[in-house]
């Protein structure tokens, strides 16, 4: 088969770590959009990522080319660099290891 198709819809959550409650109102509208352009880097789609000051969650499509934890890996890597980066007054920042995903139906797309 030449070409590969998916339609990989996966729900994530992960947490800061310690579950510090880290991620203010200053901080998520910076955050999420630049963690979308990382899921896009890698050709995936970011449907929706929000969350409260201690997790996250995403609604992603997972490209055939990276699997889920490759893809959180990509992703709480170099969110994680980039507020060291350009917040270096956040040096106590850290996600958890690891995170929780859940496949979804294309027909619970809305609820989710």
């Amino acid at each position: 088969m030449p070409h590969s198709l998916a339609d990989l819809l996966i729900h994530v959550i992960f947490s800061t770590k310690d579950r510090l409650p880290i991620l203010d109102d200053d901080l998520r509208p910076k955050l999420f959009p630049y963690m979308a352009g990382i899921v896009r880097e890698r050709a995936g789609k970011a449907h929706i990522i929000n969350g409260t000051k201690d997790h996250v969650h995403l609604l992603v499509s997972v490209p055939t080319s990276l699997s889920a934890a490759d893809l959180m890996r990509y992703v709480k890597g170099s969110s994680s660099r980039w507020i060291h980066q350009e917040l270096p007054g956040r040096r106590e920042f850290g996600w958890q290891r690891g995170f929780a995903a859940f496949s979804v139906s294309r027909s619970r797309y809305q609820q989710v």
